[in-house]
């Protein structure tokens, strides 16, 4: 092997090494800091601060608006979940009724994998019966 190769090799291992472990950070931070949402409104509250020269009181005020629009994001991010939930269990629903009953067996073992991978979407099956959930309205 050629000293150019080698150091191409090293380089583009040593650019790989650099990548991975930035994305693996940025995942770390992502889901295990208790609340990003507070160091960034405490990192844009600084910045704006010390650009603005902000007065204590202004200071305050802004934290205030910060919060009043986290909590804002936070009620329409669960109105929208709750809503892709409602299109999720349609959409599920609308597929049991035109597969046949031994494609329906294979649809509910991917359907069952596809909620274990994504446990954030909300399950909508009956306590694991296979059954869709008895629409309340």
């Amino acid at each position: 092997m050629s000293g150019k190769f080698k150091a191409v090799l090293l380089l583009g291992l040593m650019f790989g090494l650099g990548a991975g472990s930035g994305v693996a950070w940025q995942s770390y931070r992502f889901h295990h800091l208790r609340d990003p949402h507070a160091m960034f409104a405490e990192r844009r509250l600084k910045h704006l601060s010390s650009r603005l020269k902000l007065s204590p009181e202004q200071e305050q005020s802004l934290r205030q608006i910060f919060e009043k629009a986290h909590e804002r994001a936070v009620q329409v991010n669960e109105e929208v979940s709750w809503d892709l939930a409602d299109i999720h269990r349609d959409t599920v629903s609308a597929i049991r009724k035109i597969l046949t009953p031994v494609q329906t067996t294979e649809f509910e073992k991917l359907h069952q994998k596809f909620h274990s991978k994504h446990k954030h979407i909300p399950a909508d099956d009956d306590e694991d019966t296979g059954t869709p959930r008895a629409d309340n309205s």
